[in-house]
């Protein structure tokens, strides 16, 4: 009888590389489409979060504008560049980011993203 392995198709997991975090296609849904998006980082629990912004956002002014991210969709991955969100990162970690794998779990409560920065893939 076969015991079967458990696969990696569906985990969502971020990349962090020194000018960018990238995320796999399992996280292209929560994206669907959208071109911003805003990064938070909870430093007590090392964790980022990252939700989408819509127009309706940007044109009621939800965010502040200096906060708001270019999200570059392709076929297979998500990128959103900005290399001061990954000098954070790196401080919150005490590592650099040298292209390192985290999970990445969606929060109903907040409807967003989750980077758990507290255990690598």
């Amino acid at each position: 009888m076969y015991k079967w392995v458990k696969g990696n198709s569906y985990n969502r997991v971020a990349t962090i590389y020194s000018g960018n975090i990238t995320l796999n296609v399992p996280c292209i849904n929560f994206f669907n489409g959208a071109k911003w998006c805003v990064i938070g980082i909870d430093y007590d629990n090392k964790k980022i979060g990252i939700k989408v912004v819509t127009k309706e956002d940007i044109e009621n002014k939800t965010f502040p504008d200096d906060a708001i991210n270019k999200v570059s969709i392709g076929k297979s991955f998500i990128r959103i560049c900005n290399k001061s969100i990954i000098k954070e990162i790196s401080k919150t970690t005490k590592k650099g980011a040298k292209g390192d794998k985290y999970p990445v779990t969606f929060n109903q409560k907040e409807k967003l993203l989750e980077i758990d920065l507290n255990s690598t893939l």
